[in-house]
């Protein structure tokens, strides 16, 4: 579960080969950060990469009311269940004041080391939705993957340089999830913060065929390491979801 051997359906490589293994962010426990020039494109593939390493990934959608893709993305073609799928809008979207929060100082003890106290309060500088997403689901025995999508509509509310943003990412991978953070347009230095960080190079989805995925930073000995150059049509499960079909959940 959560690997590419149980995504061959879709996938159809063998996880026992490391250069066409995606499901080593889940196994890894690692943030990505996928950007580009076309939202359609850069939400199926991450739809495409959630679900390799996880068979039913979670999906924060940041999103006003009447936002819908055109053409569409993993919401609109329902492939994300309701129990599964969270839309926050912008204004709830923000991050939270964490000195502020008085639910801080019922948990800190006098002596907690330092590292903790940072933990909690980048915790609780998460939207509250997020907050009481990754509360209920994180922690589970094989440990969920969120898509956060549509990040750059709330990018001015959040910090830009590598510290600040990491903060927000070890919130989340504390609270046992792998999070995959998807945004359209030139992203920042931040992006730096995550461990892989990936440029959807497609003009549009009637171009995806031409497109490829170009990692700046990544994990040795995959798929995604850093100065990779994939072309999407070169993985099946990147076809489909950029054909618009999603494949089968794993039995």
């Amino acid at each position: 579960m959560g690997s590419l051997h149980r995504l061959d359906v879709s996938m159809g490589r063998a996880m026992n080969d490391p250069s066409t293994d995606f499901g080593v962010l889940g196994r890894n426990g690692v943030a990505t950060f996928l950007y580009g020039s076309s939202r359609t494109v850069i939400l199926r593939l991450a739809y495409a990469l959630a679900r390799a390493n996880d068979p039913h990934p979670y999906w924060v959608d940041v999103r006003d009311p009447n936002d819908y893709l055109d053409p569409p993305g993993p919401v609109e073609m329902g492939w994300i269940p309701p129990d599964h799928l969270f839309v926050v809008s912008r204004s709830e979207a923000k991050p939270q004041d964490a000195v502020s929060n008085l639910a801080l100082w019922t948990v800190v003890r006098s002596d907690e080391p330092r590292s903790v106290i940072g933990g909690l309060t980048d915790f609780l500088r998460l939207p509250s939705s997020i907050q009481e997403v990754i509360s209920r689901y994180g922690g589970e025995s094989v440990r969920p993957v969120f898509v956060v999508s549509n990040t750059d509509r709330v990018r001015e509310y959040y910090p830009r340089n590598v510290s600040g943003v990491r903060g927000v990412i070890d919130a989340m991978l504390h609270g046992g999830v792998t999070p995959i953070f998807a945004s359209l347009g030139p992203p920042g230095p931040g992006r730096f913060a995550f461990d892989v960080v990936c440029e959807v190079r497609a003009q549009d989805l009637s171009h995806w065929q031409q497109g490829s995925l170009v990692c700046e930073r990544g994990v040795e000995h995959s798929p995604v390491h850093a100065g990779a150059d994939i072309a999407l049509a070169s993985v099946p499960a990147f076809a489909g979801a950029l054909r618009g079909e999603a494949s089968p959940v794993p039995s």
